[in-house]
């Protein structure tokens, strides 16, 4: 049933468009849950239970006012939907003059009903596939209760192997339901792709086995898609593909990268964050502690701390990291030289060139907060 609270002051609005005479909207009881006079809300009227129970227009002549409690002169209309009278909608005024505005607002009150219970049904449906999501995701078991939900809801369970987690990059933006219309609509990452929201902060994806670079392109493009239509940018999380009883497991590990995502704002996956298990298990301590004994000497030259973080993310190729930086190849070794001299480890050591590294990132997490 549509709640009258919600779609109320709804249709006080539109009706005030539409007439100057008082309206009132009753329950199937009789009592008043909508009024333009707000002095008679919860008050019973006795002409619209009439009208209800009869199933048909009604006239409050003065004859009826004086013997029915709480009527004002009008008409009293049942609203009737899906053949069944669901609540009444009163017009005061004369009778005969206001029929034909009192049938005009009937219409308009249908309507608003109809799409409020159409709405609600939808909220519903979306509602029961987000509680199947969660114990799709969460639960072990599967037993022929949960079979039998997943056929309801048209979804072959045992084809699913890998999950995938959105969050915005602002961190209090709620995604609603049209939001994953929008995604569906949109999306070209598989046919038989689900989506559901995870709370109202994340949506959570589930998909059958695909290769894992045409998912990457294909997340790429319904970002795009995003980021031109809802103005906004997306963290994606992708987990392993999984037995599709395992899906607790891809789906923490698409978790765990989306937070790493909205770090380094691009989509990861689960592969790339067996460094990062490490680094983000630390505590923020012992960070400090590790880069005070290795790269602190080069925290307050932005300048060598950046050359020397690109030389990284350039495979520590001379030519590439000084092609980037627009430096010659000899002032890039000089830097490194000076580096070396800096922090007294040796870039030609492999154990020393892991600290340096790892002090590096570390400076640069604590860095991004």
């Amino acid at each position: 049933m549509f709640n009258f609270e919600e779609l109320g002051q709804e249709i006080i609005n539109e009706l005030g468009h539409l007439i100057k005479e008082e309206v009132i909207l009753t329950d199937s009881r009789g009592f008043i849950q909508v009024s333009t006079d707000p002095t008679r809300i919860n008050q019973f009227h006795e002409g619209a239970l009439l009208s209800i129970k009869a199933e048909k227009l009604l006239y409050m002549t003065e004859e009826e006012v004086s013997t029915l409690r709480g009527v004002r002169k009008g008409i009293a209309i049942p609203i009737i939907i899906e053949e069944k009278p669901i609540a009444v909608l009163g017009v005061t005024g004369d009778p005969k003059n206001i029929q034909p505005q009192a049938l005009l607002i009937r219409k308009v009150v249908e309507l608003f009903i109809q799409d409020s219970l159409k709405r609600q049904e939808k909220e519903e449906k979306i509602r029961e596939f987000e509680f199947f999501m969660i114990d799709w995701i969460t639960s072990t078991s599967r037993d022929k209760k949960f079979y039998q939900r997943a056929e309801l809801l048209d979804i072959q369970v045992d084809l699913y192997k890998q999950v995938i987690m959105i969050q915005a990059m602002d961190e209090k933006r709620k995604f609603k339901v049209e939001d994953i219309d929008f995604f569906m609509s949109v999306q070209t990452i598989h046919p038989m792709l689900k989506a559901s929201r995870w709370g109202q902060e994340k949506i959570i994806l589930v998909i059958p086995p695909l290769e894992q670079n045409k998912l990457k392109l294909e997340i790429e493009n319904l970002l795009l898609h995003v980021k031109r239509k809802m103005k906004m940018e997306l963290a994606v999380g992708i987990g392993a593909q999984v037995e599709y009883n395992e899906l607790a497991l891809s789906f923490n590990q698409s978790e765990r990268a989306v937070k790493v995502s909205q770090k380094y704002r691009r989509i990861v996956f689960e592969r790339e964050l067996l460094f990062d298990l490490i680094v983000h298990s630390l505590p923020k301590e012992t960070k400090e502690q590790f880069i005070e004994r290795t790269v602190a000497p080069l925290l307050d030259d932005q300048e060598l701390f950046h050359n020397l973080s690109v030389w990284f993310s350039e495979n520590q190729s001379m030519k590439n990291t000084a092609q980037k930086l627009h430096i010659h190849k000899n002032t890039l070794a000089y830097r490194l030289q000076k580096i070396e001299d800096l922090t007294g480890l040796s870039i030609s050591e492999t154990h020393d060139l892991f600290l340096i590294y790892l002090g590096v990132r570390l400076a640069e997490e604590l860095k991004k907060g």
